[in-house]
Order: C-alpha cells, then sequence, then structure tokens
C-alpha cells in the first residue's frame, strides 16, 4: 500500500521537461482528381490532438512536440492514411487520399505497448467506432460490442450483461475505460459494466491473452473503451443522441458539449435512460424494468510537452432482477410475495423487489509526457462501486458491497533506438471491500496487487517483429466473520509473456502470428464464496486452497483486401492449466430455510478453447454492399471431459446494406437501406448443469440518413431487431432455464444532432 502512495506521489509531481514547440499543416486533396477534400480528420494518436479539414481542404495542427509521431488522415469513402513524421524536420506535409469501397484498416492502440496500424499488430484486435455503436440499438455497452465476431454477453435481462470473449468472461476480461481499468465486482453473475454507452468514442476488443500488458484478470482479452479525441483550438461544440425502442419502451438521452480554449479542454456529458420490462414473442417479463443516470467531466491541457487529463464520472442505475417464478396452472409470472402477476401487469416501468441499485463514482488522471527524447505516461484512478440487492425490502439491502480501489500505471516509451521500439511500465492496486448488508455472500478483503513489464517492437519493410515479458504479483487477505468466513492470506506471483510477428504479402494480403502467456490469480467469490447469491438456485463455496490459472494461447490471422472484395480469418487455440470452476459431485445439497440448495464447490483442471472467426466484405456494385461475419468456439473441460459452461454457439451474422443516396448537394446527404440476418446454431456441447438450446434465425432492418438542417448535419436511424418476432433462446442467457425467451420485435428510433456553439 505504501507503494502504491509513492508511486502516485512521484506521479503527481512529476516535473515536465520542455521540448521544443513545432506545429504541422498542409493539405488534403483526391489522389485521383486533385480536388481539396472537406471533413477530412487528421490526428495525432500519442498527442490526443486533430483537427478536420476545412473548405481548401487545409489543416493546421499547433502546439506538437520537436519528435517523430504517427499521424492518421480518414474520411469515409476514401482509404485510411497512417504516416509516421518527424516534427523535428518537417512542418508542412500535404496528404493524397484514394477512394475506396472497402473499409480499410486503421491505428490501434490496444494490446500492443506502441500505436500502430492495424495490419501491424499480431493480436486480434476489433475496433468499433462511435457511429456503429449508437445505431444498434443496445440497451448496454455489452451488448453494443456483441456484433463483434466472437464477443457476446452473459444476460440477465433487459439491462445487465456480461462480456464473453472467445466462451471467456467474468474476471477473465479486462475492460479499460478512458485509460483506467475498470472496477466493480466482475465475479457476479448478474453484475454488468458500470460504464456510459453513449461516452465511448470508439471501442477496441482485444481477443486473447493481454496478460503482458494488463496484468491478471485479462487471460481472455481487453474491452477498451477509448474517450472522443478532444475538441479542435478555439471550437467550442455540442452533441445531443436521442433513442427510443418500441418492445421495452426504453428512451435513452444523452446531451455533451465540449471545447478547446489556447488546449484548455473541457467535456461534459449527461446521460439518462429509463426502460420498462420487455417482452418476448409470448409475454412480458415481469420485472426486467430498469433506469440508469450518468454523467461524466473531463478537464484538461494539451500542450507541447504532451496532455493531462481529469476525469470525473458517476453511474447511477437500479436494475429489477428476475427470479422467473411462476403459477402453476396459468403459466403467468409470481411476484416476490407469491402474488400472480397478469401479463399487462407485467408490461411496466414499475420495478419490484428483488432489484439491485448500482452506484459507481470514478476519478482518474490520464497523462502523456514528453520527456527529453522519451514519452512517459500516467494512468492514477480512484473508484468506489456500491451494489446494492433488496430480496426482502425495498428500503435495507439484503446484500450490500462497497468496493474501493486506487490504482497506478506508468508507461516510458524510450527514444526508437536502430529502428527498435522500446516500451517498460509498472502498475499497482489496491482495493478493499467491505459487507455492509445484512446478509453474506463473500467476506470482507484487502488485495494488493503489482507488476512491471518490458516490450520491444521493430518494423522491417515488410515484417513486423514484438516481444515481451512481464511479472505480476497479488496478494489478498479474507477477514473472519463468526463461523461464516475463516480469515485467510493468499500470495501469487506469475511470469507473462507475448510474442508476435506480422507479415505483408503486398499491398492486398497480410499475416499474423502470436503466441502469449496469460495468468488469472482466483477471484474472492472462488477464494471464499459461502452462500447464495440472488438469482442463482444454488449454494457456492469457495476455496483458498486455488491456484492461478495459466494460458497459452497461439493465434493465427490473415487479412486480404483487393478492388471489391475484403476477407480476415483469424485462427486461435488456448490451453488454460488450472482451469477454476464450480461442480456440484455426488448431488450435495444445503438446507437453507427449509429449502435444499445445490451445493457448487469451485475446484480447477485443465481446459482448452479453439475456433475460428471469419469476415468477409464484397461490394456487389459501389452502393450495394455486402458483410458476413461467422464465429466458432468449442471449449472442452480435459478434466471431466466435458464442455465449458456459457460457450456460445456457432453465429452468422449477414448484412446487405444499399446506399441509395452517397454524396448529394441536397438537404438529404446520405440514405442508407439495410437487411440483417443472424443465424445461430444449435448449442448442444454443455456442462452438467447447462441444458440444450435450439437453432434460430432471426431477420432485422434499418435506415439510417444524414440530413443538414441549416449549417447542422443531423443523423438518424430506425432499425427493427427480430422483425418476424421469432421465439430463441440466447445460450448465455441465465432466463433460459426459467423459460423466458430472448427479446421480441423491437423498432428502435435514433436521432444525433451536433451543434458548433463556437467554430
Amino acid at each position: 500500500m505504501k507503494f502504491i502512495y509513492q508511486l502516485i506521489f512521484l506521479l503527481l509531481l512529476l516535473p515536465v521537461l520542455s521540448n521544443a514547440q513545432s506545429s504541422l499543416e498542409g493539405k488534403v486533396t483526391d489522389k485521383k482528381t486533385g480536388e481539396p477534400i472537406v471533413g477530412a480528420a487528421v490526428y495525432i494518436p500519442d498527442t490526443r490532438t486533430g483537427v478536420i479539414t476545412d473548405l481548401d481542404g487545409h489543416y493546421s495542427i499547433t502546439q506538437l512536440p520537436s519528435r517523430k509521431l504517427m499521424v492518421q488522415v480518414k474520411l469515409i469513402g476514401y482509404g485510411v492514411l497512417t504516416e509516421m513524421i518527424d516534427l523535428s524536420t518537417t512542418h508542412k506535409k500535404d496528404f493524397l487520399l484514394s477512394e475506396t469501397i472497402l473499409e480499410k484498416s486503421e491505428v490501434v492502440v490496444t494490446g500492443s505497448a506502441f500505436t500502430t496500424d492495424h495490419a501491424r499488430s499480431s493480436l486480434s484486435i476489433e475496433p468499433l467506432e462511435k457511429k456503429q455503436l449508437q445505431t444498434v440499438g443496445a440497451t448496454n455497452i455489452t451488448d453494443a460490442i456483441a456484433q463483434i465476431p466472437g464477443v457476446s454477453g452473459i444476460t440477465t435481462g433487459g439491462g445487465i450483461s456480461k462480456p464473453v470473449i472467445r466462451g471467456l468472461g467474468y474476471n477473465r476480461i479486462v475492460t479499460v475505460n478512458e485509460g483506467l481499468r475498470q472496477e466493480g465486482q466482475q465475479w457476479g453473475d448478474e453484475h454488468g459494466l458500470e460504464i456510459d454507452q453513449f461516452s465511448a468514442d470508439r471501442i477496441e476488443v482485444l481477443k486473447g491473452p493481454a496478460s503482458l500488458m494488463y496484468g491478471s484478470d485479462a487471460l481472455g482479452g481487453v474491452i477498451n473503451i477509448l474517450e472522443p479525441v478532444p475538441a479542435a483550438q478555439g471550437t467550442i461544440q455540442a452533441e445531443v443522441n436521442s433513442q427510443y425502442s418500441t418492445n421495452n419502451k426504453m428512451s435513452a438521452n444523452s446531451l455533451m458539449a465540449e471545447g478547446n480554449q489556447k488546449g484548455f479542454v473541457w467535456r461534459m456529458r449527461g446521460t439518462y435512460k429509463d426502460a420498462g420490462a420487455y417482452k418476448t414473442p409470448q409475454e412480458a417479463v415481469y420485472n426486467s424494468a430498469f433506469n440508469e443516470q450518468n454523467g461524466n467531466l473531463m478537464l484538461g491541457l494539451n500542450r507541447k510537452w504532451g496532455y493531462q487529463h481529469v476525469h470525473i464520472s458517476s453511474y447511477h442505475a437500479k436494475f429489477g432482477l428476475i427470479e422467473g417464478e411462476r403459477d402453476s396452472a396459468s403459466g403467468q409470472f409470481l411476484s416476490a410475495i407469491g402474488e400472480i402477476i397478469p401479463n399487462g401487469d407485467a408490461y411496466t416501468r414499475r420495478i419490484d423487489i428483488p432489484f439491485q441499485k448500482v452506484d459507481h463514482l470514478k476519478i482518474s488522471s490520464v497523462g502523456s509526457y514528453f520527456i527529453g527524447k522519451g514519452n512517459l505516461r500516467t494512468v492514477i484512478g480512484w473508484q468506489q462501486n456500491d451494489r446494492r440487492e433488496f430480496s426482502e425490502s425495498a428500503n435495507i439491502p439484503g446484500l450490500y458491497f462497497r468496493l474501493n480501489t486506487i490504482s497506478a500505471d506508468l508507461k516510458y516509451y524510450f527514444n526508437e533506438i536502430k529502428g527498435i521500439e522500446l516500451v517498460a511500465g509498472i502498475s499497482a492496486l489496491h482495493q478493499e471491500n467491505e459487507n455492509k448488508g445484512d446478509e453474506f455472500l463473500i467476506p470482507e478483503y484487502t488485495m494488493q496487487e503489482g507488476g512491471g513489464f518490458v516490450s520491444a517492437k521493430k518494423n522491417f519493410n515488410r515484417w513486423t517483429v514484438n516481444a515481451g515479458a512481464r511479472m505480476d504479483f497479488r496478494e489478498v487477505r479474507g477477514k473472519q466473520l463468526d463461523t461464516l468466513f475463516n480469515a485467510f492470506h493468499t500470495n501469487v506471483s506469475a511470469v507473462s509473456a507475448s510474442a508476435g510477428t506480422t507479415y505483408e504479402v503486398n499491398e492486398q494480403l497480410h499475416l499474423k502470428f502470436n503466441v502469449g502467456r496469460g495468468f488469472r490469480a482466483p477471484n474472492i467469490s472462488e477464494l471464499a464464496a459461502n452462500g447464495i447469491h440472488e438469482g442463482t438456485f444454488r449454494f457456492e463455496l469457495g476455496n483458498t486452497d486455488l491456484k492461478p490459472e495459466t494460458s497459452l494461447q497461439w493465434d493465427l490471422g490473415m487479412g486480404y483486401e483487393s478492388g471489391k472484395a475484403g476477407a480476415e480469418l483469424s485462427l486461435f487455440y488456448n490451453s488454460i492449466n488450472d482451469f477454476i470452476y464450480y461442480r456440484n459431485s455426488g448431488g450435495e445439497t444445503k438446507d437453507v430455510d427449509g429449502i435444499d440448495y445445490p451445493v457448487y464447490r469451485y475446484v480447477q483442471g485443465n481446459s482448452v478453447l479453439y475456433g475460428a472467426e471469419f469476415m468477409f466484405d464484397y461490394h456487389i456494385t459501389d452502393p450495394l454492399h455486402f458483410e458476413n461475419k461467422i464465429a466458432y468456439v468449442i471449449g472442452e473441460n480435459k478434466d471431466q471431459n466435458t464442455a465449458l459452461p456459457f460457450v456460445p454457439p456457432l453465429h452468422w451474422n449477414s448484412e446487405l446494406s444499399y446506399a441509395i443516396i452517397k454524396k448529394s448537394e441536397n438537404a438529404l446527404k446520405q440514405l442508407q437501406v439495410k437487411a440483417m440476418l443472424d443465424v445461430y446454431a444449435k448449442q448442444d456441447r454443455i456442462d452438467s448443469f447447462e441444458t440444450e438450446t435450439k437453432g434460430a434465425t432471426v431477420f432485422g432492418a434499418s435506415i439510417n440518413a444524414d440530413i443538414k438542417i441549416g449549417k447542422t448535419l443531423c443523423s438518424l436511424f430506425v432499425l427493427g431487431n427480430n422483425l418476424g418476432d421469432v421465439t430463441y433462446y440466447n445460450h448465455l442467457s441465465r432466463l433460459k432455464d426459467a423459460r423466458i425467451a430472448s427479446m421480441g420485435r423491437n423498432i428502435t428510433f435514433g436521432l444525433t444532432i451536433p451543434l458548433a456553439i463556437k467554430n
């Protein structure tokens, strides 16, 4: 703990050494016609600065360090251009963009210590842009990213989803939000992500072990939620987002304002979301209503020495918890006190017991400092997660967890030596959990962890080679509570490593290979759980003798882009030693208040997960686009010779879109229609406590348009999901065993209005 505070004190008092100031200006033009390109984004990821080209295609960025930096230039309809530019010698640079009908790869910042082009990253990383996130009609941020092949969600009702990447979820996935690792009781079945989905500008999902960069819990992958680029110098702007969904009557409204005055940058956002019970094709699902209130504030400085941003966010949500108990005669839902709930009464915004309230407060400082010829990046954060579950009374919580987390992360990027990029980093975390309710599932505990790593990368003409290693430790101390929990103390440590390479065969074809060793320390539920969690019909018992999980994953990838076609294939094989899971042995039960609950104890064994993701794009004509995504994963428990639980079935997504209007001088600037098909295969590879899930085919459609009203370009969409009102079950839904199907027909209307207050 003392080390953590010393590290934070060092970062806060860090002297910033001045660098010579530089600037970059130039023009962006069409390579074929020579005409200036208006509205192209010129962005420098490492300084978090960017501008939009004016009516003459001109751009100008000031207060830049005199050093080599990556510059990205992009505009929809053109291929993304990335180039390393030495700002100590180059102050004027023109860019030529070529039109393309394929979505070219962009730079990525996740997984690797270095900002790099997507084609030169040996890891499997998939990005999602803001418009993709905001036009999928999702009820939460996990559902929004589930459109990525290999990503799905364990759901509990209308508003709670936990991310799953290639069959791994819970504490095997790390979520990073605006640079800070999110900590909020990830072990819980019905504990979702406490993040405002409208605050994300871009999300990058890393599929596979990422312990080299993120330590424990990144064994299955990383979800990196990136903040928007600060507003351009001298501007003040705002944005209004509004959505309404017909199925659960969900209204979601978000207002954002931001500005930049001489490098002082700020952004604030407020979001309110309110949803009633959702409907399956047969019924309204009693007590599936929820609401959220979120606020975010960013204050910062962008200077020639780098940037320093402070983030403050507040998340408040209330979720109904669905028990699924029914009347034996009518099949209708029963309330917590045994009353029959008619279908009409179930379709309401009212939230009855049991329900949970979640409050998450977070303060973080994210900085990047150009010191000498190197670059120091820091993240310091404090977050408090209050999670209360009300099962007997609407005023007094039963389970009540309060989790406080302090963390710090430091990385230093050395000056390039003979073409080798080198970075070293250290991180530390201190966590305390309190039980403030009168029911108990896990003990109070404190946790400390720390680690350090080094990583190197070398770019050749067509080859890119990267490698790195990391050392981590974690200490957990559980507190005594009568005879329910015994005091315990565990120490674990592990070494992680990663190595990979990419090869550009030619301009159309690139190959990737990576091998990574990851680890995950047991979470508090696995170590010391002793009780029944609301919504689960099982009694859980932890095991303080559990060892860390270690994995070795092999990834092989290929990407192809040529003319009208593009394809990407990813193959993976992940071998996990000492995989932690729960098991009911010999029909063991425990009597609680006159009810016999099956006892599930946490044990370990060796497991493997392997599979593939395939994406194929084809532009039949310039406006007609056919896109396909297929993902398949198999999980096997080698010790039990059974399937791993919560592994999604084969999923094929197909989209056929037609751009009725791509460019126009009229008020209607863009108009696109889209037809969507989701095919879910039968899932009969299941663990002993799971049930099979039948296959399903679900249809959807959407209309997207950009309309210019005065000087404002508004975007709107209408999205229809499950238009056939098909009854189907999500295999990863925790409500499936209660015979509660997935959401029926749902139409979502969305509107985005950007406002230029000061240009």
